[in-house]
């Protein structure tokens, strides 16, 4: 993860340094703002847009809700989809196939705001209707794989 110095220099540090300092912010109850790298969620969020989480502290999580989590050894943005056998089941907007499973201690965080760097307006997704599109996307997986077949 690379963060700007007020040097205008950038340093790099490890992931997990860097989301060790944020369990750090969010144990203190403090909200954290952290920047989305990749493109798992698309199209919803996009890479390099930022999030606000709040720490999860094992309150009924909505379907839907966008959630930090780690998964074995590494770290996720995913999308809440499920539970099954007392696992949360996650899953990026942008992924056709793979999902997580982990368990309620695996979940960090829970995002509320997105930030879209190429808008100036920020988006509530924490409430029902963004979720609600996220789940409807996310159940098209098999319709939007067997069109990404086709259309190779």
């Amino acid at each position: 993860m690379s963060e700007n110095t007020s040097e205008g220099k950038t340093r790099v540090i490890s992931n997990e340094d860097y989301f060790a300092e944020v369990q750090r912010i969010l144990r203190e109850g403090k909200e954290v703002r952290i920047r989305v790298k990749g493109s798992s969620m698309l199209p919803f969020i996009k890479d390099g847009d930022t999030v606000l989480l709040r720490a999860y502290q094992g309150q009924s999580l909505a379907l839907g809700s966008n959630v930090l989590a780690k998964d074995k050894d590494k770290f996720v943005f995913h999308r809440f989809v499920g539970k099954k056998n007392n696992q949360y089941i996650l899953a990026g907007d942008g992924n056709l196939v793979l999902r997580e499973y982990v368990g309620a201690t695996d979940i960090i965080a829970i995002a509320y705001t997105l930030y879209p760097q190429d808008k100036d307006k920020t988006v509530m997704i924490d409430r029902p209707w963004p979720r609600l599109r996220g789940l409807g996307w996310y159940h098209t997986r098999l319709l939007r794989r067997i069109a990404a077949k086709l259309t190779r």
